[in-house]
């Protein structure tokens, strides 16, 4: 139970009924969800709006409303007016969690792909160094060395301080925590300053919510000023990156392989069994041994070791750290099928897919074949320009399905032929994916890799609002079984 002026510090307020002393038992943004005694908080959605629920949370004896819409009178209950509902949101969450942000260092990993990966890298080399350490991310969030499942990159406010609040409750010193665009733009995490905020890189996704590349880029750039992190770590070799670098008032540390930064690798070798690599720290170097394919885990590194070296890990402890991480679910996974191999990725947007059949070609002894799809109501337009990334990166080309949510999966399909026709006539259209990642196996020859994108770790399939019970690691360990039994 709190005091409702408690619960208001660092609130922006317009007016509101003189009752801060008031006890208020809980909160919530969810009508449904609120207590009796507590407090609604009446927050503006893209298809719901909070105000119109007001009504259902007074019955259910809420014992005030937050809202930013204009003065409402004989509600018979305390009524404040707030700038921004969403902004009041995060703060109430955190002061009704005593402020746990306050209490523990913080890192923030933004980007449109490598964000769980860099994060995960983080978390084990922190760990690994003794460093007590909380992650909250896309697979999971891991307290007190236990791992939960979670179905948001970054959770709404009032589970973020919640898992902040038992994080500092168990003696974490260090919270890693991914931060999506939407976070940002929500101002989910808006009362934490993070200690160190990473970026991996900007490039197309989610425009079904951001609608063009250009706001959701400002999105992203928007988190990493002094408002938000003290201190801040941005791949060079991005556009938006550069951006950041130019324009940030935070401190900035660059890293790159490219362009000219603070941190830089060089003598890169890349293998189907990771990377090796000398990294230059402020210009303290070390020779990586990272058991991570590809040359995208090469910059996810050294962001990663940035970050610790930050919070005061050398880059030696570091690097140590990295020879012994283990695959990250869902990201560039690799097995092993006797006359071909498999790879398990997330990507889901143009360049991370090619990011992964990049990869893949680079460690590769034979042909590339590619198994993927696009999500169902979802940004319409990357499709034709994914099919044309597989054409372009793969030898072969599977299009299956990959949540197709509301929308007809041959309609989707649709969409991404129409940018591999013309650019190549290798290519299947199979809407089962785990038919998809067969057929993909029985073309498959000596020494070929088999990419299968877009789920990753997901164990699901959501199809007309239900999720389907569904895993591309078990389908591929399927397909293997019954080729030895």
């Amino acid at each position: 139970m709190k005091k409702l002026g408690d619960l208001l510090k660092n609130v922006e307020i317009i007016e509101a009924d003189d009752l801060m002393s008031a006890n208020i038992t809980d909160i919530a943004a969810d009508s449904r969800r609120v207590l009796p005694g507590g407090m609604f908080i009446a927050v503006r959605g893209g298809t719901k709006d909070g105000n119109s629920y007001i009504d259902e949370a007074i019955k259910r004896h809420a014992a005030v409303i937050v809202s930013d819409r204009e003065y409402r009178e004989n509600l018979g209950i305390p009524y404040i007016r707030v700038k921004d509902a969403r902004e009041a949101y995060a703060f109430i969450a955190s002061n009704y969690f005593d402020n746990p942000g306050d209490e523990l260092r913080f890192i923030g990993v933004s980007g449109t792909n490598g964000k769980t990966t860099i994060a995960h890298m983080i978390h084990h080399i922190l760990s690994y160094n003794g460093i007590k350490t909380g992650l909250s991310g896309t697979i999971g969030n891991i307290v007190n060395n236990k791992r939960e499942d979670t179905d948001m990159t970054t959770p709404d406010p009032y589970e973020f301080f919640g898992l902040l609040r038992r994080m500092r409750d168990c003696g974490t010193d260090v919270a890693v925590s991914e931060v999506s665009a939407h976070a940002i733009y929500l101002k989910k995490i808006n009362p934490v300053i993070a200690d160190v905020a990473v970026f991996s890189n900007c490039s197309r996704d989610h425009l079904d919510f951001f609608h063009t590349m250009e706001k959701y880029e400002e999105v992203k750039k928007s988190y990493f000023t002094k408002k938000h992190a003290r201190s801040v770590v941005i791949n060079a070799d991005d556009r938006v990156g550069v951006d950041i670098i130019n324009g940030s008032d935070a401190k900035v540390i660059s890293y790159g392989i490219e362009n000219p930064s603070d941190v830089f690798a060089v003598n890169i070798k890349l293998s189907v069994k990771g990377s090796v690599f000398y990294a230059n720290i402020f210009d303290d170097v070390e020779k990586v041994d990272l058991p991570i394919p590809g040359l995208f885990n090469v910059y996810n590194g050294l962001a990663a070791m940035t970050a610790a070296r930050l919070l005061n890990v050398s880059l030696r402890d570091a690097a140590e750290s990295l020879k012994t991480i283990e695959e990250i679910p869902g990201r560039f996974n690799i097995i092993h099928a006797g006359k071909c191999s498999f790879v398990i990725d997330y990507a889901h947007s143009p360049d991370g897919l090619k990011k992964i059949l990049t990869a893949a070609r680079s460690i590769s002894k034979g042909k590339v074949i590619c198994v993927f799809g696009c999500g169902g109501n979802r940004d319409r337009e990357k499709r034709p320009l994914m099919g044309r990334i597989s054409a372009e990166y793969s030898d072969f080309t599977i299009i299956t399905s990959d949540n197709p949510r509301f929308e007809d999966a041959e309609d989707i399909i649709v969409g991404i032929e129409s940018g591999v026709r013309g650019i190549t006539k290798n290519y299947l259209n199979i809407i089962d994916r785990e038919e998809a990642i067969k057929k993909a196996y029985e073309l498959a020859e000596n020494d070929d890799l088999v990419v299968v994108a877009g789920k990753g770790a997901e164990p699901y399939i959501d199809v007309k609002g239900m999720k389907y019970k569904y895993n591309d690691r078990d389908v591929i360990y399927d397909i293997i079984n019954q080729k030895t039994n």
